[in-house]
């Protein structure tokens, strides 16, 4: 059977409560919607988490006079009172924000959950254990003990903050508010356009789980986080340690988890277009990310070094 993440809820004590509605969280000024509170920081990503296209919106609250702690440049760490936001919306529908707030000086002193809107949109209620379908769409509202699984992976537990992935004009803006210190690294991935695209890909939305910090790491080589510095394309990890390799397991006639010019005896991109417990991701998404499989695709075909 193929190697699934640690469900975490096994890993992780719970930490305290969480708000019961999104309008007690100070995402926005009054209530569940409208303007946000005058703190909070949006920003974007510039290779972001697929969830079967679903439309993001993302925030950052820090605690006054705070900034990002950035001096390990792949990881960064967050003061105590961060709360970062996620909205979704699904075919025009608000669904859920998911709420992460730092509690606690440890990396793991996080309290987390999703708020599901109710019909009308007056409010959004935590739902820790997840709500399929939500409000009529496709989009499954993830338990809490899928988000842990993942965000073991992100060194301070967040994902999707770091060198590779803030928009410049983010970065340019947190840097002249001091939400990050002068000299923080903003980093493109190295190689031609395919390369970059691919190892961006790989690293917002694989590198949580196929890095350094999560459990998985521990039980396999596969390295699919990129680390800042890195200048040659073929030293980046997710071709180091994938190209040519033999895969943990046979799936679909695959063997190697990179053939060398072969997208299709290749498993990373095999795994890529399915969906369960084959799939990569093995949950949060139920349909195959066909744009980043084509990425995908072509840097395998094309790669040589």
């Amino acid at each position: 059977m193929a190697h699934l993440p640690v469900r975490a809820a096994e890993v992780l004590d719970a930490g305290p409560p969480a708000p019961a509605a999104l309008s007690e969280t100070g995402l926005f000024e009054t209530g569940a919607s409208g303007a946000y509170a005058d703190d909070v920081l949006s920003f974007s990503v510039r290779y972001p988490l697929w969830t079967d296209g679903a439309d993001k919106r993302r925030h950052l609250r820090l605690p006054e006079g705070t900034s990002i702690d950035t001096s390990d440049p792949d990881q960064w760490a967050f003061p105590v009172g961060t709360r970062l936001y996620k909205e979704f919306v699904v075919d025009g529908v608000p669904v859920e924000t998911r709420l992460l707030w730092k509690t606690g000086p440890g990396p793991l002193d996080w309290v987390y959950v999703a708020y599901l809107y109710r019909d009308d949109g007056s409010e959004a209620d935590a739902v820790p254990d997840g709500q399929p379908d939500a409000r009529g769409t496709d989009h499954d509202v993830p338990p809490t003990a899928d988000c842990r699984s993942c965000h073991l992976g992100g060194g301070d537990f967040v994902l999707g903050l770091g060198a590779f992935q803030l928009d410049r004009a983010t970065y340019d803006a947190w840097i002249a508010s001091g939400a990050l210190p002068p000299g923080t690294a903003w980093q493109e991935p190295p190689g031609d356009d395919t390369q970059r695209e691919a190892l961006g890909y790989l690293h917002g939305n694989c590198g949580h789980c196929h890095g350094g910090p999560h459990p998985i790491a521990e039980r396999r080589s596969l390295r699919l986080r990129l680390p800042v510095g890195v200048s040659d394309p073929y030293e980046a990890p997710a071709w180091a340690t994938a190209a040519n390799v033999t895969a943990f397991h046979d799936i679909e006639g695959t063997t190697e988890i990179i053939a060398v010019g072969d997208p299709d005896a290749s498993q990373l991109y095999v795994r890529m277009g399915l969906r369960g417990d084959l799939g990569m991701p093995p949950f949060g998404t139920e349909i195959a990310d066909e744009a980043a499989r084509a990425v995908i695709r072509d840097w395998i075909t094309a790669a040589a070094p």
